[in-house]
């Protein structure tokens, strides 16, 4: 593989360049272009405040540059913060935006329309069309095609180049949408791997008759189907991606840069997820659009001051935040793929419990988006948190079901690098060597243990089991759990009131929250 420097030299033999100005000097034929992307902020609104500060500084050196954002950029079903997050992104000047799978997270299309209405930029989907291309009138992003807020491509010109801009939506959106959403996103359809790269080459062939030689695509496909476009389909020449929260920092070849079928360099970046970096791009194509020289860089948001402006939208669009408790020391998150406890989850689990009167909790780890500082914790820090905002219900599950889906979602992490180990409420569990549950036992409201036959579970005992809404969608590894006519009943918070009413139950008392051992693996 090259070095970010060694692709300078190996392929453009100049290992830097400095500005415009010197570039166009050297060769007024060469065309420079700048941009930065975030992806898959998940709703977290410190990121926003940073990432204006990113944009506003950007935007003054390069007037001309491009700020992009490639999905993901609100989460969850609490609509009254996701229209504030849509307000905030009219205050980046976006050249673009695409759809992530968390923006369909309100009520399916119907809802992510009615996000678009308060856009005063323009989103890009080639890959999302009419279910039913007869019926638009019942096509709920038909709207938003008419009056310009959607739409496949665009063309922008910059100093007498046309440069081309696409979007892709996740091809995967439907298995990554609760099923309260799925429910609400009946009119739409979205193309496959395969119809996708397809759709690109006929997009592709138009837009280059119309003299497009640069080509852009702001994707939330993900890096394993984006290697297969960038190495599949001619034209490209970047691809700024999400969905599968990868640190794509400088050139590698085999990573993110590849050749396409016409032998031409394409680039693809991405920056993580909850908005701890970005995406800064430096590329100069030569006279035919070939890129020439380029430099990737993930720049930390951590570190910048955040934005004033931004704030006082947040404020004016949700009112100042409530302090709900005090956290008595600082708590990380884990990734969503490590077979062990996060306490953040685990403490979620537990707010299940307390307000859903199940005998036991599973959990994913996915729905806890960022860490939690010691100190004073406000409801605004929860959302941020956990944004989804997920209906919760309560199943009768028998203690097949249970261990099944234990072992399938350990299956899956294996399999895919998602999922992880269920978390729980009510339970413990031990993942033995042979990556299978080894021993489990309820723990039951007196604090005595009730082992669970993990060898020979039973098919006829059962218990209430509480999961929420995105679980239930029956995602990798958690199939068994997309079981609709196994409901008891709905709670009546969602997982993010349950989390903010837990915390308040503290009355100020200093919580600490850490792992408990509920679930171990032996090493």
């Amino acid at each position: 593989m090259l070095s970010n420097n060694n692709f300078y030299n190996h392929i453009f033999f100049k290992p830097s360049f400095k500005s415009n100005e010197a570039v166009s000097k050297t060769n007024p034929e060469e065309f420079r272009d700048k941009s930065i992307c975030g992806n898959d902020f998940h709703g977290n609104l410190r990121a926003y405040r940073q990432f204006k500060t990113a944009s506003d500084r950007f935007k003054f050196a390069n007037p001309d540059g491009d700020v992009f954002m490639s999905g993901d950029e609100w989460a969850g079903a609490n609509e009254q913060k996701n229209i504030a997050i849509v307000r905030i992104m009219n205050m980046l000047g976006l050249t673009f935006a695409a759809p992530g799978n968390h923006n369909f997270d309100n009520k399916g299309s119907k809802g992510y329309s009615k996000m678009l209405d308060y856009a005063n930029f323009k989103t890009l989907a080639l890959n999302i069309q009419p279910k039913n291309p007869n019926d638009l009138k019942n096509y709920s992003l038909q709207d938003d095609i008419d009056a310009g807020r959607l739409a496949s491509s665009m063309i922008v010109e910059k100093n007498g180049r046309k440069i081309g801009y696409i979007g892709l939506a996740p091809s995967d959106l439907f298995s990554r949408l609760s099923t309260q959403s799925k429910a609400d996103a009946t009119d739409i359809k979205v193309l496959n791997l395969k119809e996708t790269e397809e759709a690109l080459r006929k997009e592709i062939d138009k837009l280059e008759k119309q003299g497009v030689k640069i080509i852009k695509v702001i994707s939330h496909m993900g890096s394993d189907a984006t290697k297969e476009i960038a190495q599949n389909v001619g034209g490209i020449d970047v691809i700024h991606d999400g969905h599968s929260h990868d640190r794509l920092d400088g050139l590698v070849e085999g990573k993110n840069l590849f050749k396409s079928p016409r032998g031409e360099w394409v680039i693809v970046t991405q920056a993580g997820k909850n908005g701890h970096e970005y995406t800064e791009l430096d590329v100069v194509y030569d006279k035919e659009g070939r890129i020439i020289k380029a430099k990737n860089e993930l720049k930390s948001l951590e570190t910048l001051p955040e934005s004033y402006a931004v704030k006082l939208m947040e404020n004016i669009s949700l009112g100042k935040p409530e302090q709900i408790g005090i956290i008595a020391q600082n708590v990380k998150s884990k990734p969503e793929t490590v077979l062990e406890e996060s306490p953040l989850s685990s403490f979620l689990s537990d707010a299940y419990m307390k307000y859903s009167n199940a005998d036991l909790v599973l959990n994913n780890m996915g729905g806890i988006r960022s860490s939690l500082p010691a100190g004073t914790v406000t409801d605004r820090m929860i959302s941020d948190l956990m944004p989804f905002y997920n209906d919760v219900h309560v199943y009768k599950l028998s203690e097949k079901d249970i261990i099944d889906v234990l072992n399938s979602a350990i299956e899956a992490t294996k399999k895919y690098h998602r999922t992880g180990a269920l978390q729980v409420s009510g339970m413990k569990y031990v993942i033995g060597k042979d990556d299978k549950v080894k021993e489990a036992c309820l723990v039951k409201k007196d604090g005595t243990l009730e082992p669970l036959n993990v060898k020979n579970p039973s098919n006829d005992k059962f218990f209430k089991v509480a999961y929420n809404t995105y679980v239930a969608g029956g995602s990798e590894g958690l199939e068994k759990l997309n079981a609709p006519e196994k409901i008891l009943y709905k709670c009546d918070r969602t997982e993010t009131q349950m989390f903010i009413d837990y915390i308040k139950s503290f009355n100020n008392q200093p919580i600490t929250i850490k792992e408990d051992g509920r679930i171990q693996k032996e090493s």
